[in-house]
């Protein structure tokens, strides 16, 4: 659980399952086995490696947009290898639990990395911090076919802040159609975030082309494994 969280009784109700490049040792996937889910591992490790060619055309795009010269130039800190994808199940919990602070569906964080893409079902009840109206959060309703691009920590310093990590949580759905019983039970919620990462050896420098008179440099050069090590070391009681 996260350490100085005020509560670190809270209960946070979701299960999880994480899957990585096979060819990735420092964190290995735990497949079912064949007979149990036939075909699961073959059409996830597909969904991965897609999920990285979405990947590879965003970070040229952003590479593009930040007035670089070469639109690899992300490309070459990234292999796909240290992506992460997480299959998110939020089981139904009574909506009380939620509004009384005893339980809660994924408490507001930004995320680490270079860039998140998330799919999500029709459920709702994600909302992004209102960068215009601090403290205050908004909606980000699901669109079908639709994917959300959350700019994470990492690229935020990468680009001198041009680009701005997210801060977003998820909480109860805001239709009513979404909850049922007298005690309000929520619909179950699924979700995949696609964590996008840069080999861990990389050291990450500010942008040129992010950094003038008006705009200093914010940020000094810093190595991916070191910096993922200490949020983690930061956030999580081990």
């Amino acid at each position: 659980y996260p350490k100085n969280h005020e509560n670190q009784n809270l209960i946070h109700p979701k299960e999880s399952y994480e899957i990585g490049s096979d060819d990735y040792p420092d964190q290995p996937n735990v497949w079912l086995p064949e007979h149990v889910l036939p075909g699961y591992r073959t059409f996830m490790t597909n969904f991965y490696w897609d999920s990285w060619e979405n990947g590879k055309m965003i970070l040229k795009a952003l590479a593009i947009g930040l007035g670089l010269d070469d639109e690899d130039y992300f490309l070459r800190f990234h292999t796909g290898h240290e992506n992460q994808l997480r299959l998110l199940h939020y089981p139904p919990v009574p909506a009380a639990s939620i509004e009384d602070g005893s339980m809660a569906r994924m408490d507001a964080h930004s995320d680490w990395g270079s860039i998140t893409m998330l799919f999500q079902d029709e459920c709702g009840g994600l909302q992004i911090a209102d960068p215009n109206n601090p403290g205050h959060f908004m909606d980000a309703k699901p669109l079908q076919d639709a994917i959300i691009l959350n700019i994470g920590d990492l690229l935020q310093r990468w680009s001198n802040d041009t680009l701005k990590s997210s801060l977003h949580r998820v909480t109860l759905p805001p239709l009513q159609d979404r909850f049922s019983g007298h005690q309000r039970l929520t619909r179950a919620r699924y979700s995949i975030p696609y964590f996008v990462a840069p080999i861990g050896s990389s050291v990450i420098e500010t942008i040129p082309t992010c950094v003038d008179e008006r705009t200093p440099k914010k940020y000094g050069g810093v190595c991916w494994d070191e910096y993922r090590l200490m949020r983690g070391s930061a956030q999580y009681v081990s």
